[in-house]
């Protein structure tokens, strides 16, 4: 289940470098060779620079719920709380990381416990808003860059290497685009993820590619809400 779990949250979330990424809603789907579902992804803005991205998905005796809260301005983004819900029949599991920039700490709580310190001068994401980190990066005309995040189980802060690929067509239903495409290694955990960006809707996310050493693993944006 952590496994599964893990695949899943690793995988999810116009303008130029220093500009806001857009708000958008649409539908998704998330398949692996466990389970089958369907789900919305959306980015929205609050007052006082705050914003959220998650997925919300169900699925045969269960669902998920993905959630980070962090706040955003035209040059930075500062995470503040990232949550995981997810319920099989009968099995519930909880996981939160919370940035505490005026302590300097970041903490986990539920299935993961840990306390750590927020290293200086150094941006740190978490699973979700590292993509819009990304795309802000490959708006900017970035070829290669490294993103931070904390690993969920111990806390320890690992980079994530990005790397632009050549251009390739994506369909989502019966329309093409063509998509920039990034490759992500994470050689702590011999992980691979591709992700496809359509400029034409902003850059948005319309595929990502997972493979590791549990297999493949498919997220597909089915359109626009």
């Amino acid at each position: 289940m952590y496994k599964f779990l893990l695949s899943l949250v690793m995988i999810f979330s116009v303008s130029a470098f220093g500009q806001i990424i857009p708000d958008y809603k649409a539908n998704y789907t998330f398949t692996n060779s466990k389970v089958s579902m369907e789900g919305i992804r959306e980015l929205k803005t609050f007052e006082n620079n705050k914003r959220t991205l998650s997925f919300n998905a169900k699925f045969p005796l269960g669902r998920i719920d993905i959630r980070s809260e962090f706040q955003e301005s035209r040059n930075f983004i500062s995470s503040e709380e990232y949550a995981v819900s997810a319920r099989w029949t009968l099995v519930k599991q909880k996981r939160m990381l919370q940035f505490d920039h005026d302590a300097k700490t970041i903490s986990a709580s539920g299935k993961f416990t840990w306390l750590k310190e927020l290293p200086d001068n150094q941006e740190i994401f978490d699973p979700l808003n590292a993509q819009i980190q990304m795309r802000k990066n490959v708006i900017s005309g970035m070829e290669s860059f490294s993103i931070l995040l904390p690993e969920i189980k111990t806390g320890k802060i690992e980079s994530n290497d990005y790397q632009l690929n050549p251009d390739a067509t994506c369909n989502v239903g019966d329309q093409s685009y063509q998509c920039r495409v990034v490759k992500r290694e994470r050689p702590q955990e011999n992980r691979t993820t591709i992700y496809y960006l359509a400029p034409e809707l902003g850059y948005m996310i319309v595929k990502i590619e997972d493979q590791d050493a549990d297999g493949d693993t498919l997220l597909e944006m089915k359109g626009l809400l």
